[in-house]
C-alpha cells in the first residue's frame, strides 16, 4: 500500500512536469532491486578480498597498514553492487540519488551521488556504487586487530548481504530543478528503512 502511494506521488509529479526525466523516475521506482555483493574492498591500497588472517598479508602490506594507523588515515573503500531489473515497457532512469550506507545495522555514511543510471525495457544491469568509510572513526576505541578483522570480514563474508545495506532516494533534474523520490528504497539484508 505504501509503495503504491509513493508511485502515485511520482506519477503526479510526472504529469505536472510533463518531462522525460519524471517519467523515467516513475519507472525506476517500479524496478526490482537485489543486493548483489560488495567488491573492491581496499584499505591503505591493499585489496582485502583474499585476506582472511594475518598470514595472508605480505611484509609490504604490513608496512602499509602500520603507516596508515600511525597517520590515523585508515579509509575503507568498497563498491556496493546492486542488481536492478526494469520490468516496465518504457525506459527507467535517474539523474542521481541521496544515499545512506549501513554496515552491521549502523548508519555509517550519508551523501549524494550524481551518478546517472538508465535501463531499457526489460533490461537488467548491475549498478556499482563506490564509497569510502573512515574505519578509525567508525570503530572508535577498538584495537588495531578488531579494525583489521572488520575489514577482512566485510570483504569475504558478504555473500548474503547481511552486513551491508544501502538506502537510495533517487532524483531527476529538469531545467536545473531537482525532484526527489519522496522516500528511500532500501536494498540488502533485513531492509532497514530510514526514518527520513
Amino acid at each position: 500500500m505504501k509503495t503504491n502511494r509513493l508511485i502515485l506521488f511520482v506519477a503526479i509529479i510526472a504529469l505536472m512536469a510533463g518531462c522525460k526525466g519524471a517519467s523515467q523516475l516513475l519507472n525506476f521506482a517500479k524496478c526490482d532491486f537485489d543486493f548483489k555483493n560488495v567488491s573492491d574492498v581496499t584499505v591503505a591500497d591493499i585489496n582485502f578480498s583474499q585476506k582472511r588472517s594475518y598470514s595472508d598479508f605480505s611484509v609490504l602490506d604490513a608496512a602499509k597498514l602500520v603507516k596508515a594507523f600511525a597517520n590515523k588515515k585508515f579509509d575503507l573503500n568498497l563498491t556496493v553492487n546492486v542488481k536492478t531489473h526494469n520490468p516496465n515497457a518504457k525506459k527507467a532512469g535517474i539523474g542521481g540519488f541521496d544515499y545512506i550506507l549501513w554496515i552491521d545495522n549502523v548508519r555509517v555514511l550519508d551523501g549524494t551521488m550524481d551518478q546517472k543510471f538508465e535501463l531499457e525495457p526489460n533490461q537488467t544491469i548491475v549498478m556499482p556504487m563506490k564509497f569510502t568509510v573512515d574505519l578509525l572513526e567508525l570503530l572508535k576505541g577498538e584495537s588495531r586487530d578488531k579494525v583489521l578483522n572488520f575489514a577482512c570480514g566485510l570483504a569475504t563474508d558478504n555473500a548474503d548481504a547481511s552486513r551491508v545495506k544501502l538506502s537510495l532516494k533517487p532524483y531527476f533534474i529538469n531545467g536545473g530543478a531537482i525532484t526527489k523520490f519522496p522516500t528511500y528504497i532500501t536494498i540488502g539484508g533485513d531492509k532497514i528503512m530510514p526514518s527520513n
